[in-house]
């Protein structure tokens, strides 16, 4: 009997899948950042952010369900586990996901060379907070660009997903170590104004504080240029 060519390559596509491995958690967080980027680049939408963030976790999911092990933990002490990258980057169905091996439970607290535990990471918010700790990024469009176009994913939400993350990390028995993750701030935050760093030593609420200077900074940093842009002599 002949197979219809529609038939065969259905085939084709399911035996490829088949021999397909699957995919480290290391692998998913790269892909998933890239994907993130694309989307800000292009539609700009939120949702369509969000959606690949749950993908991403359902893959994740699967990876550990299926018994794989190999990936879940960081390959040197010292080095950021996908954990700590996940949380790091602000993905809390990732984090979950994550957490849904023992293994990874297991070491939950544990630190970067840096002293940065995943609880830390997500705490300190980077995508949304690094221009207020080092304000210099903002002249490098190399590191700034990502940051511009990813933000409405982090933005996104009545809960955002740096709050989720933590959330998350706290009830799996994460140490909330404020004191630590202060100290982490100040100490290679050279550039940072006075007064941010007034604000970050007088904080009740590490995460929220440091959301809301990054938020003010750009505001700000955004406004001036579209005063400079006003400003400046126009061709004729």
């Amino acid at each position: 009997m002949r197979i219809p060519l529609v038939g065969v390559l259905m085939l084709v596509a399911t035996a490829t899948s088949a021999a397909d491995p699957p995919r480290a958690p290391r692998a998913v967080l790269n892909s998933l950042a890239d994907q993130i980027y694309v989307a800000g680049e292009t539609s700009g939408k939120a949702e369509v952010m969000v959606a690949a963030e749950e993908e991403a976790a359902d893959e994740i999911r699967q990876y550990i369900a299926a018994g794989l092990t190999d990936g879940l933990l960081a390959k040197e002490k010292g080095k950021q586990s996908p954990l700590a990258a996940a949380a790091y980057m602000g993905y809390p169905n990732a984090v979950a996901a994550l957490l849904t091996s023992p293994l990874v439970v297991a070491q939950i607290n544990d630190a970067d060379e840096t002293g940065v535990t995943p609880w830390i990471a997500s705490t300190l918010s980077m995508r949304q907070s690094l221009w207020a700790c080092n304000p210099t990024v903002l002249e490098d469009p190399l590191r700034i660009v990502p940051m511009l176009v990813t933000q409405p994913y982090y933005l996104t939400g009545a809960v955002p997903p740096y709050w989720k993350v933590r959330e998350v990390l706290e009830k799996a028995g994460a140490s909330t170590d404020v004191l630590m993750a202060m100290k982490i701030w100040l100490t290679p935050c050279k550039r940072q104004s006075d007064e941010t760093r007034a604000k970050v030593q007088a904080s009740t609420d590490l995460q929220k504080t440091v959301q809301e200077l990054g938020a003010v900074d750009w505001t700000s940093r955004l406004m001036r240029r579209q005063k400079q842009s006003a400003d400046a002599p126009q061709a004729h």
